[in-house]
């Protein structure tokens, strides 16, 4: 493993430090481990002597240590405490962070059958409880919003969704799995004991509100853990990835007083931040505005929110019509999934209310055919829906390690898209100790469908989807590739992940 950016830092140290080439760990073999414990930095090897950076020169411990880990001799060199930290942000990169997870896993709890947990029983030691807790903080420092523990054969996998991308970040035995998953249940407030069905349960980790689902495999309990980190959401329209036109749009039709706003999309493709930046902008003193959701996962001050519970009877229809005898003035539906809840929220859009709401389509015109599949009438959805948003998330490409090239015949007939200048110049991904895979962080791409007047023609006469495509697109409809298009040559993402994302 190289050490990124070590010629910097040594040049940070000290003034009386040369260093005349770039070090590898396996020259030393000096463990990220080992440096983190005794607070020591190598500077330089020559011939068999190491120079070491150390915040106490006079810590005899670290000296030996280094010097049974490598066989060198050690030249120790004061440096200041700052100067490590520095150090440390550049040298450990994530794959590095990743392993040290797995390590300190397996350095605190011992390979030992006897320490085995059995079917009914749990030993919950200081160190798995730290682990538990190192787990999820890296999981947030890494800016991540889910974990999952899987269980396997031989091994359990524990992966990361960062960015929407998985990604392993440590393998365990699979006997620890069993601990590991016991500890959640108990911070859940979950049965320990039954593992036979799935189960559900959330906790809060220093603030941050944690979802847990259980699952029964073949080989153990998974669990997947969704981190809802809230202080992290701007909700700010701004931040969502709309273009100024799509911004104006929408803008406008949330302002109305009446109607209903419908966002499309899969599952993870940002449409409660969108919902919840749109309630944001509209939560003023003189507005009374109710959720509905399953679950509740931005908590917004000044706003009314429940949790349904179908198992005592509180669901989306039941909570909605007591919102209606409320004096409500804008309602959020967290989905329509049926025909009632569907019929419901369209009376309350037409009879004054402006109503929020999702539904899982991939476009947004498809979203028109749902709700006629559903069984309701045209003309109510033409009376009722102002506008429909279809978005997913894209990566963004990486400030720091982009790299620019100029389109090609071969790239415009991979883009399908005819109206780019072949001397135009975009960016690809290169990857650096910044970023992920040359990606780091996400914006949306939107299509936004207004009903016009035409396109409601449409839909009474019942035309089929590709006509009202057509209209729309002669109106100026806005599609999520061409949203796509537009991100790529602005220069936020590449082709590749348009295409991953959108045609996936």
């Amino acid at each position: 493993m190289e050490v990124p950016g070590l010629l910097k830092v040594l040049a940070l140290i000290s003034d009386y430090v040369t260093v005349k080439f770039t070090m590898t760990q396996s020259q030393f073999d000096l463990s990220p481990e080992l440096i983190r414990h005794y607070r020591v930095i190598p500077l330089e090897k020559i011939n068999d002597i190491l120079k070491l950076g150390m915040i106490n020169p006079s810590d005899q411990n670290a000296i030996d240590a280094v010097t049974f880990h490598t066989g060198l001799k050690i030249f120790p060199t004061l440096i200041a405490e700052d100067q490590f930290n520095q150090f440390i942000k550049l040298f450990f990169n994530e794959k590095d962070s990743d392993n040290n997870l797995k390590l300190s896993l397996l350095h605190h709890i011992k390979d030992d059958t006897a320490n085995i947990v059995q079917e009914n029983t749990v030993n919950y030691d200081e160190p798995l409880i730290q682990f538990v807790d190192n787990l999820i903080q890296h999981a947030l420092q890494q800016d991540c919003s889910d974990i999952h523990i899987e269980p396997y054969d031989k091994i359990c996998r524990i992966r990361y969704r960062r960015d929407g991308m998985l990604a392993v970040i440590a393998e365990i035995p699979t006997h620890l799995a069993s601990r590991l998953v016991s500890r959640l249940k108990i911070l859940a407030q979950l049965d320990i004991s039954e593992r036979r069905i799935p189960q559900d349960g959330r906790f809060i980790f220093q603030t941050i509100d944690i979802r847990i689902n259980t699952c029964p495999t073949v080989f153990g309990e998974k669990v997947v853990l969704r981190l809802l980190n809230a202080n992290k959401l701007a909700l700010d329209i701004d931040t969502l990835g709309f273009n100024q036109t799509q911004k104006n749009l929408f803008i406008h039709k949330i302002s109305q007083p009446h109607g209903m706003i419908l966002v499309t999309g899969p599952t993870g493709s940002g449409k409660t931040v969108t919902l919840y930046s749109a309630l944001h902008y509209l939560n003023k003193i003189e507005k009374n505005i109710s959720t509905v959701e399953n679950p509740v996962e931005i908590q917004l001050a000044g706003v009314n929110q429940v949790n349904i519970n179908p198992k005592i009877g509180l669901d989306f229809l039941t909570v909605l019509r007591a919102f209606l005898r409320q004096d409500p003035d804008i309602l959020m539906v967290g989905e329509i999934r049926d025909k009632e809840t569907a019929e419901v929220t369209i009376q309350a859009a037409n009879t004054g209310h402006l109503v929020l709401s999702t539904l899982h389509t991939n476009t947004a015109i498809e979203a028109i055919s749902r709700l006629l599949s559903m069984g309701i009438v045209p003309y109510n959805i033409i009376n009722s829906i102002s506008l429909i948003i279809s978005q997913r998330l894209v990566r963004k490409l990486c400030a720091h390690c982009k790299k620019p090239e100029t389109i090609t015949t071969d790239i415009l007939t991979q883009l399908e898209f005819q109206k780019i200048l072949p001397s135009t110049v975009i960016y690809h991904p290169i990857g650096c100790h910044l970023c992920l895979n040359g990606y780091r962080g996400r914006t949306g791409i939107y299509e936004l469908l207004p009903l016009t007047e035409k396109i409601t023609h449409l839909i009474l006469t019942q035309r089929n989807i590709a006509v009202i495509k057509q209209q729309a697109e002669s109106e100026g409809f806005y599609s999520l590739y061409q949203a796509g298009i537009e991100k790529i040559l602005n220069g936020t993402t590449s082709i590749n992940e348009v295409q991953r994302v959108i045609y996936q």
